[in-house]
């Protein structure tokens, strides 16, 4: 029985052609890409050098059609090209490229239920759209809440004021203000909890985008495994040991947003192997088999010399002193010394970065700073209070406000405001009994170009 007898080689000529369609559709808007490329003056390999999160061969990729690129890479590029030349239709452009992206993205196939590349690149998009928008809705639930607790405090203080009744109309109007800030809490916490879900999913996308990217997979196919994130051909890479950041670096683009802090596995290997051999170097590599995510400081290990033996003298004996006992420590560092329990993988977005900023005028070495990001630390309840100083850099352009957010467990313990050149604000708050402590920056305009940042978070016992 031919192909043809079977029903089946009919189909082949149809496939063949709308390959070649979606070939070709992707070849178009990759020339478009090389054009941007193009006036921003850089090769593949200096805008990868620029940005950190793409690869030359990846930029390589999309500006050949090969592979369709992520939304962040478009809002890179067109950020790049903005800065370099004068272009008063710059936001015109924006608007039609990202037309243009999502139309290919359909053409090629994408769906917003599919698993395939350019699905996840679909999803992306609208989620990042959908995210803008709560993040619209929540700052003006979170304006709206601060002009009435002004509203409340006005009236409780007109209430007071000597010689003036309370009155029926006070209370009614303070009863009002009551009820719409318990509404607007509970909206507020509803928002919070849609982002944050929001969130969730996107980053998986991305996630499962950077091993398919890894993997050298077409947009137009679904590796297998596609559903946990890792091909069944893939060998999943060795988890990191628990060792904190040991560096810190000042970011010279806008790239270093994406930078996460580095662990430096290698050298931390070489001293320990210079100090006490291989074998502590596979006790510290290989952990402390703690699996219950709490957040305890790493143990460090103390190697052991066998000292050369000497004969003994009459003249004087031997005598072994022992050791001063360690001061016993009392505080501990965020970004040095726990683990955070949810650290997002390289290329993705709201992760903080650890390194030196300039709030202020001023140099502060330890900081966690981004544009918008969230991290969660795993306290166990064994802690009494956190200190730290919030404040904004001074890259982050005029108008820009950012909002810093303490959460303890399940509720926020402290919120609020900042713009830059703010005097920095000193956060203390008591953890006693806190079982997970996370810590927020969210920018209200989302230009990505102003930092949040967190100096020297500290917990202590």
């Amino acid at each position: 029985m031919s192909q043809h007898e079977n029903g089946r080689g009919e189909d082949l000529p149809a496939r063949r052609q709308a390959r070649e369609d979606r070939d070709r559709i992707k070849a178009a808007f990759g020339a478009r890409l090389r054009v941007l490329l193009d006036l921003t003056g850089l090769s593949s390999r200096e805008f990868a050098a620029r940005f950190p999160a793409y690869k030359d061969s990846t930029v390589r990729k999309y500006t050949l059609g090969t592979n369709l690129p992520p939304w962040d890479f478009l809002n890179d590029l067109l950020t790049e090209v903005a800065r370099r030349t004068d272009d008063p239709a710059a936001p015109q452009r924006r608007t039609e490229l990202f037309t243009a992206y999502r139309s290919v993205l359909i053409d090629t196939g994408a769906t917003t239920r599919g698993s395939d590349q350019n699905s996840l690149l679909l999803r992306l998009l609208d989620g990042e759209e959908d995210l803008h928008r709560l993040a619209a809705e929540l700052a003006e639930v979170r304006g709206r809440e601060n002009q009435l607790r002004l509203d409340l405090e006005e009236e409780t203080g007109q209430a007071q004021s000597p010689g003036t009744g309370t009155g029926t109309g006070g209370r009614e109007r303070r009863r009002r203000i009551e009820e719409e800030v318990r509404a607007l809490a509970q909206r507020r916490g509803e928002l919070v909890r849609q982002r944050g879900v929001l969130v969730t999913e996107l980053d998986d996308s991305r996630r499962r985008l950077a091993v398919m990217e890894a993997a050298g997979s077409p947009g137009d196919l679904v590796p297998a495994g596609t559903g946990t994130g890792a091909g069944t051909h893939q060998t999943p890479p060795p988890p990191l040991p628990p060792a904190p950041p040991t560096s810190f670096t000042e970011p010279s683009s806008p790239a270093g947003r994406r930078r996460r802090p580095l662990v430096l596995i290698a050298a931390a290997a070489a001293v320990v192997c210079l100090a006490g051999g291989g074998v502590a170097v596979g006790i510290w590599a290989a952990g402390n088999g703690d699996t219950g995510n709490r957040a305890t400081p790493p143990v460090s290990a103390t190697p052991r010399t066998t000292p050369t033996p000497s004969p003994p003298t009459p003249s004087a004996p031997a005598t072994s002193a022992a050791p001063a006992p360690a001061p016993e420590r009392s505080s501990w560092s965020l970004i040095e010394d726990l683990v955070p329990m949810d650290v997002y993988p390289e290329g993705t977005k709201r992760s903080f970065t650890a390194g030196a900023l300039t709030v202020n005028n001023r140099d502060y070495p330890a900081t966690l700073y981004a544009f918008e990001a969230e991290r969660t630390w795993q306290l166990g309840r064994e802690y009494k209070t956190f200190t730290a100083t919030a404040g904004v850099s001074d890259a982050t352009p005029s108008g820009d406000v950012i909002t810093f957010t303490v959460q303890l467990d399940d509720g926020v313990a402290k919120e609020f405001t900042m713009a830059p050149g703010d005097t920095v604000k000193k956060v203390s708050l008591n953890i006693s009994g806190v079982f997970r402590i996370k810590l927020t920056v969210q920018e209200s305009f989302s230009t990505h170009e102003g930092y949040g940042a967190w100096i020297d978070p500290t917990i202590t016992k």
